[in-house]
């Protein structure tokens, strides 16, 4: 059996293409959740994402949305098995067909999205179909989260360091703001990925980088710190 154990729960993940990572781990870590009181996780996979926020908010109600079928399995066990399964509610859809109440908004949505923008797609569909954005277009991601978003809410989202400017742009034609940005470094000089937060409000707009790992490949005090609510071991 295939599994990660954080400290207060269980991810099972024999069925999920994707397993748990490092940019989950992360993503999962920085989210500011704690003012928050109804969540989306677009493409939760194993749930992994939605059950981190769970832990830190102990009043927020989730929905988790996973095309994936077979993902869908492990989200569905991770959650009935967690103490929090009374407020997380996983949804089997694609999340641009799915039909939403017109007048459900979240005050958080979250996405660990598929960022690889190539035409080359791997043999096995359902890992193609979880790491490239042809399978969830980011043009009508953001457009979708738009009109989903409260005008207070925060978007969170991971993606490679070299794709934010792009994004970034285009969400301004949205009247989508990015608030934040996070860059990771993967080691000193080496960014990997960057985690943006996305308002309708227009706030002071901050930049902060975190490293990952040191030059003699150890953990970093910031990473150990961001984690430290989550790991179920010393790292």
């Amino acid at each position: 059996m295939s599994s990660f154990s954080f400290k207060e729960f269980i991810i099972r993940q024999d069925n999920s293409a994707l397993k748990v990572g490092t940019d989950a781990m992360l993503l999962g870590a920085l989210i500011e959740s704690e003012s928050h009181n109804k969540c989306l996780d677009i493409g939760a996979g194993t749930g992994v994402l939605s059950l981190m926020i769970a832990q830190r908010n102990s009043t927020i109600e989730i929905d988790a949305i996973e095309i994936d079928c077979l993902s869908f399995i492990d989200l569905k066990l991770n959650f009935s098995l967690s103490k929090w399964s009374d407020r997380l509610n996983g949804i089997c859809e694609d999340f641009f067909s799915f039909r939403i109440d017109e007048f459900q908004k979240y005050d958080l949505i979250v996405s660990n999205p598929p960022f690889y923008e190539t035409t080359f797609q791997n043999n096995q569909f359902n890992i193609a179909k979880a790491k490239h954005e042809s399978h969830l277009p980011f043009e009508s991601l953001f457009m979708r989260v738009n009109s989903l978003l409260t005008n207070e809410g925060m978007f969170w989202m991971i993606l490679p360091t070299e794709n934010t400017l792009k994004w970034k742009e285009y969400c301004l034609k949205l009247k989508l703001y990015c608030i934040k940005e996070i860059t990771l470094f993967a080691k000193p000089g080496k960014s990997k990925r960057s985690v943006l937060v996305f308002s309708k409000t227009i706030r002071e707009f901050k930049q902060i980088n975190i490293l990952i790992r040191n030059e003699n490949n150890t953990y970093s005090e910031d990473y150990r710190r961001l984690t430290l609510d989550f790991h179920n071991k010393e790292i």
